[in-house]
């Protein structure tokens, strides 16, 4: 577990408790690198498992937290949500996350969108807010008001310029991208990158 920690930067103490044991979130965040605060998001975004106790506490099974650590060796591969149209284009966005070694996920509809979301956890979704049938932004709206996803940063793509208005809604929606089509292949590989770069 120790080598595992250090490729990412996360101090591991020489000897960690055995697997039967459990620790804090506290211990665990010093464990990592990190504040207590942030492992309690990652548990209650469902990234690690822990126990709620019934004074309130968390406990973290320290075999757990070494699957957790383990699984940050795949970090160059996620799941990313690609909410659009069915037709070529969301096939082509979508083989362009799938050359990026990422995991495309595709819904063409607000239900499935959320019912995959909540399912499979995403590391990002790609909203395209063009769609006819598909009202994009009631869709993030109910994406942040989501309790697990909330967080969960979102790249959108149109066939225009934002107008003003457009633009105020998608940064009061944290959106932290946007492209338009027609998409230039690297253009979407640079700035999926740089948003994915920001996440664990």
């Amino acid at each position: 577990m120790a080598e595992q920690a250090a490729m990412y930067g996360i101090r591991a103490p020489a000897k960690l408790p055995p697997s039967e044991q459990y620790i804090s979130p506290n211990d665990a965040g010093r464990i990592l690198s990190v504040t207590g605060e942030a492992v309690k998001q990652w548990i209650y975004h469902r990234r690690l498992p822990a126990t709620k106790m019934s004074n309130g506490y968390w406990k973290i099974r320290v075999g757990d937290l070494e699957e957790f650590i383990q699984a940050r060796q795949d970090l160059g591969h996620k799941r990313i949500l690609i909410i659009d149209a069915s037709g070529g284009p969301v096939t082509e966005l979508s083989n362009t996350v799938e050359k990026m070694g990422h995991l495309p996920v595709v819904a063409h509809n607000a239900a499935d969108a959320l019912l995959k979301a909540s399912d499979q956890y995403p590391a990002l979704f790609i909203v395209n807010v063009s769609m006819t049938q598909v009202d994009a932004w009631k869709l993030m709206e109910k994406i942040r008001h989501t309790r697990n996803i909330k967080t969960i940063p979102i790249l959108i793509v149109s066939d225009h310029d934002l107008k003003d208005a457009e633009s105020d809604r998608a940064l009061a929606l944290g959106a932290q991208g946007f492209l338009k089509r027609p998409l230039k292949a690297q253009t979407a590989v640079d700035e999926i990158g740089r948003i994915l770069g920001r996440i664990l």
